[in-house]
């Protein structure tokens, strides 16, 4: 059958499982109603379905599971009951024994669907974890923060550890324990999990036993909240205490949940102020943690650098033996966001490096370096990059502090105050969408510019200037617009009329446009915002008066030409730095991943 659609189904999870397991998802639900970033409302409702190509054995495999998960909606099956019965389905063709499926129907009283039972499988490691991501939405994958991590990534993570008999594993986001269940030679008494989807838990107790088919250790993967230490399950409430809440671990693996705030768990702790969920996983995995024992987590890169996460840099710095960082390259199904892996011990003397792994180049960092900044920020840096960065800062005379800065109007209620086309009394007002480099796109929207009635409003010297710089406050790369004709703008647009001895306002634009310092700001900072804190930290140089009016002169030609590149200018602005064509070769191939 084809991939499954949007429109071919309106299809809630929650809906579509047994009564059991909606009375232990209530809480669940609970929780992530308070919990999750409302800023991600667009996901959380999307009905989109995407099939986590990354996590195949084999992609031939895709059809049979898109079938399989087809089959599950269209027949209007419980999921529960639906992926039991797969397990059940792949438990027999792996012989596991009668004790173990007995094991596993005692402690799930749910329907055997035949047809899923006796259907074909193929052969996936992980086949009801990759039917189960393909059931979910990406809105209910969003809510629960359940994107399971593609097969490479795990495996980059867990394959070098080498287990002593005596060690204990815990991942207290377990999922279908991917990470536990690829660890080299691991066994089944050092295996331990949980996580709050009791969905997860089971197709996590199932992988156990087709791992270990003839196994007697009844898994210790339970549906709880590891932050909150609490077993969901009264049944489960000593079993779990004894075994996850009051045990210290050799190793601790996991993907957290991204995104979520916590606004009411238990767990606390002095060091994370942001009550980010994935800094408080990594905190209390720590502490649960043996003296001498190993964490591994897979984390957005935006921990290395964005403000809000200097917290867990901080702690991560300064309590753990923090030993590696690895980014990972692209992203994965269902999350844009670029990611990185790290690890830390847990010990008393910690070393003053650690390492950066990016693709192929690896190198160390000293600690110190980055304890000195008040951000602690983690700036992945190479030989070449430093040589280019002290070559650029040692030629520092100015910067832009005393330049005025403002920000674009806030309305109050855009749906009420602007309009679509123009009318009497109405003007244009520009938003972060219109601004390029050097030029603005037309505006699309119309404002009658009344100051009273705007919940927060700038001067009007400033939005009337002669001449300024408007520039893109959301955006990963610098992009900054030369307006000369007093034009508005929203708030998604910041203002800024430079002041720096000897330079023009088009010479300033030339810098903040140029690849060099797209270069400098992803090294320097690497934020998804252009901060005000940020562009001040920006080295401007001295130059003369022809250098200025060369310069201004390049910048009037790009105004005047339809043309999106400037080579010209690009190469006048590394001449000015003295940087050469090795290092603007790394330039280019960091900004674009390539040197042509």
């Amino acid at each position: 059958m084809g991939s499954l659609t949007d429109r071919q189904f309106m299809f809630d999870l929650r809906e579509t499982v047994s009564v059991a397991t909606k009375r232990n998802w209530k809480r669940l639900g609970a929780n992530n109603k308070k919990e999750r970033c409302s800023t991600r409302a667009n996901k959380r409702m999307s009905e989109k379905t995407i099939i986590p190509k990354e996590s195949f054995d084999d992609i031939a495999n895709i059809p049979m599971i898109e079938n399989i998960a087809n089959i599950i909606k269209t027949s209007s099956y419980a999921v529960d009951n639906a992926l039991f019965s797969l397990g059940v389905n792949l438990m027999n063709r792996a012989k596991v024994s009668a004790s173990n499926l007995a094991y596993l129907e005692k402690e799930y009283d749910l329907e055997i669907i035949d047809e899923l039972m006796t259907m074909r499988l193929p052969n996936e490691g992980d086949l009801l974890g990759l039917v189960y991501q393909c059931i979910q939405t990406e809105g209910e994958k969003n809510i629960k923060g359940s994107y399971y991590t593609p097969k490479k990534v795990v495996q980059s993570m867990v394959s070098d550890i080498k287990l002593k008999p005596n060690d204990k594993v815990l991942d207290p986001c377990c999922g279908s324990s991917a990470f536990l269940l690829n660890i080299p030679n691991i066994k089944p008494k050092q295996i331990f999990g949980s996580d709050i989807d009791p969905i997860a838990v089971m197709i996590s107790r199932v992988n156990y036993f087709l791992k270990f088919p003839k196994t007697t250790n009844s898994p210790k993967i339970y549906e709880a909240d590891f932050l909150e230490s609490l077993s969901l399950l009264n049944m489960q409430e000593n079993d779990f205490q004894k075994n996850i809440n009051s045990n210290s671990f050799d190793y601790i693996i996991t993907n957290p949940p991204w995104g979520a705030v916590s606004t009411n768990n238990h767990f606390s702790s002095k060091n994370i102020l942001s009550g980010e969920m994935f800094s408080l996983f990594l905190v209390k995995s720590f502490e649960n943690l043996k003296d001498g024992g190993n964490m591994r987590f897979l984390l957005p890169q935006s921990i290395l650098n964005v403000k809000t996460h200097q917290d867990i840099r901080k702690y991560l710095l300064k309590t753990t033996n923090l030993k590696e960082i690895r980014l990972h390259p692209g992203s994965f199904s269902g999350v844009m966001t670029q990611y990185i892996s790290l690890e830390a011990e847990k010990n008393k003397k910690a070393a003053s490096t650690f390492t950066i792994i990016d693709n192929k180049n690896e190198y160390r960092i000293e600690k110190k370096s980055l304890t000195a900044q008040n951000h602690f920020a983690i700036n992945t840096i190479d030989s070449t990059d430093r040589e280019i960065l002290d070559k650029v800062l040692s030629k520092k005379k100015y910067d832009l502090s005393s330049s005025i800065w403002a920000l674009g109007i806030v309305t109050g209620n855009n749906k009420e105050k602007l309009f679509d086309g123009p009318r009497a009394g109405f003007e244009p007002i520009f938003t972060g969408k219109e601004i390029m480099p050097f030029k603005l796109k037309d505006a699309k929207k119309y404002i009658h510019y009344n100051r009273s009635n705007f919940q927060q409003v700038a001067k009007d010297e400033i939005y009337r200037a002669d001449k300024k710089l408007v520039y893109k406050f959301i955006s990963k790369k610098l992009v900054f617009s030369i307006d000369d004709s007093g034009q508005l703008f929203l708030n998604s647009a910041n203002i800024l009329i430079p002041q720096v001895p000897n330079m023009s306002i088009n010479s300033v634009a030339a810098f903040l446009n140029s690849e060099l310092y797209q270069y400098l700001h992803k090294k320097m900072f690497g934020e998804i915002k252009i901060l005000k804190s940020s562009l001040l930290a920006l080295p401007f140089i001295e130059i003369t008066a022809k250098q200025d009016e060369e310069l201004s002169s390049k910048v009037e030609n790009i105004l005047q030409s339809d043309r999106e590149d400037y080579p010209d200018l690009q190469k006048y602005i590394y001449n000015l730095f003295d940087i050469d064509d090795y290092q603007i070769n790394h330039i280019k191939g960091e900004l674009y991943g390539s040197i042509n």
